[in-house]
């Protein structure tokens, strides 16, 4: 049993640490009191094997080893990793203190079950029931987190696909205010043909729905706001001002062509610019002759 132990644990012909030569004992000799069975040599040297080569103890022990962010080289003041703390620091401390409450630990509640199997030789019923549980709990657990991943992805992608139609209708939006500013539209004409040809650019181009297990009705088509300016948005490169096509237009644009004369300060439609209306130079004419 001694040549046994781990080196790491206690060099060999050196004496065992006490707690530890307890615990090998009890699983030997049997211990009614703690509920602990006794053992053949070989089950309790198959047990040691277990803990300290089955749970990574020897490089869980390393000096180098970190078992959590607090830990250090000369070693970590942080929780020990249990039942009760799964997040604390699983890094082993003490060797013989730990093998020594590793080979005690009995996490089935039948004291005679040696990780699964019976000391009898039979299959442990509870083991096999709590393996089941876990691997159900693991593939739960799995399927939750790539339910959440694959909701994670779905958000993503339509948080990219709303970005990228907001900036394409922005794209949009300025081209054409471009092309109808190069072509003489402006004011309220201009914003009002941008808006006739954004409504129809979004309902050829429909804004991507929010990501969603909701089912969600589709939207309604904008319909297009009637107006008074409804003039063809141009598409190549301006070859001038859009003509009036209403008498409010054309009054409009009379009024945009009369300027004061420098004669009698009256406004008129000049015929050459810079000269005198056709009143003035009628009455210049009179003076002369006169």
């Amino acid at each position: 049993m001694r040549a046994a132990v781990p080196a790491e644990v206690a060099k060999p012909e050196t004496k065992l640490f006490p707690g530890l030569q307890r615990a090998i004992n009890d699983l030997l000799t049997g211990n009614p009191a703690a509920g602990i069975p006794s053992r053949t040599p070989e089950q309790v040297i198959a047990r040691i094997n277990r803990r300290w080569y089955g749970e990574h103890a020897d490089a869980r022990s390393a000096a180098d080893y970190r078992g959590c962010a607090r830990c250090t080289a000369s070693g970590c003041d942080a929780a020990r990793r249990g039942l009760e703390n799964p997040e604390g620091c699983d890094r082993i401390k003490n060797r013989n203190s730990w093998l020594a409450a590793a080979i005690l630990a009995q996490d089935c509640p039948d004291p005679s079950c040696e990780d699964g199997q019976l000391i009898g030789g039979t299959g442990c019923r509870d083991c096999q029931e709590r393996r089941e549980e876990r691997r159900e709990a693991e593939r739960a657990a799995a399927e939750a987190a790539a339910r959440m991943q694959e909701h994670i992805d779905a958000e993503a992608a339509a948080r990219a696909a709303d970005t990228a139609w907001s900036d394409a209708e922005t794209a949009e939006e300025h081209r054409v205010r471009a092309l109808l500013a190069a072509a003489g539209v402006y004011g309220v004409r201009l914003d009002h043909q941008v808006h006739q040809h954004m409504t129809g650019w979004r309902d050829r181009n429909p804004k991507p729905s929010p990501a969603s297990h909701c089912e969600q009705a589709p939207a309604a088509p904008q319909t297009p706001v009637q107006g008074a300016f409804l003039i063809p948005v141009p598409t190549g490169a301006a070859e001038g001002a859009a003509a009036p096509h209403t008498a409010t237009e054309r009054s409009s644009s009379r009024r945009h062509l009369l300027e004061n004369c420098d004669g009698c300060d009256r406004a008129h439609r000049p015929t050459t610019p810079g000269k005198p209306c056709a009143t003035c130079r009628a009455e210049q004419r009179a003076v002369s002759n006169a």
